[in-house]
């Protein structure tokens, strides 16, 4: 058993890059679409991951970290002489308040002893809810670029939404995964999982570059 866990850290750091890169694939991809209620959409698979993320990994931090990667994975997509102060003030401060927000009620709501779903439905409630508020009182009030009805709707309904979105995916995506049997992976030579792990981040990376 203690071999098994030795083996799942050794890994988790390319899958702590690896779930970076997945949600800053998902800010590129989505966050480039023009629909309505893109920030629930983008919110709502951001938990999921960072639920899915945690279940595996219950470690403090590791939401900051992942986000982080988020972050630098847009930047290098975008281009990093092409990002304004507007460019940091939206997507990336969003991410990173998501990234706060859920480390702090993980660290409430999420043990390490147990596990229930209810626990991660109320993390990704309370996530949504504190992160939407802090972004539109940004802009609200220190940026002064929205006004009060534009406050209202994002928090009061599309915080609401991506509570719901967020914890009916996460929920959904938790009950299949531990459907399977984790031993299963474990059998797996850890330098196969290693390489197919790097493989993915690389593709990832370049795919944003490229794009």
């Amino acid at each position: 058993m203690k071999s098994n866990m030795n083996t799942i850290l050794k890994r988790s750091y390319l899958w702590i890059i690896l779930f970076g890169s997945l949600i800053g694939l998902n800010e590129t991809l989505i966050g480039s679409i023009n629909m309505p209620y893109r920030s629930v959409v983008l919110s709502a698979i951001t938990l999921t991951i960072l639920s899915f993320a945690r279940s595996y990994f219950p470690k403090a931090g590791t939401s900051i970290i992942i986000m982080l990667i988020a972050v630098l994975f847009k930047v290098n997509t975008v281009g990093f002489n092409a990002c304004s102060s507007t460019f940091f003030l939206c997507g990336p401060t969003a991410l990173i308040l998501l990234g706060i927000g859920f480390e702090i009620f993980s660290f409430i709501f999420l043990t390490q002893k147990t596990f229930k779903y209810s626990s991660y439905l109320y993390t990704c409630v309370f996530t949504s809810i504190f992160a939407f508020s802090l972004f539109a009182i940004m802009n609200t009030f220190i940026l002064k670029s929205w006004d009060t009805s534009r406050l209202v709707q994002y928090i009061f309904i599309k915080g609401f939404l991506t509570a719901i979105v967020s914890s009916a995916i996460t929920i959904l995506s938790l009950f299949i995964a531990k459907s399977y049997k984790n031993d299963k992976l474990l059998r797996i030579n850890p330098y196969v999982i290693n390489g197919i792990l790097g493989l993915l981040i690389i593709s990832l990376w370049v795919f944003g570059t490229i794009s």
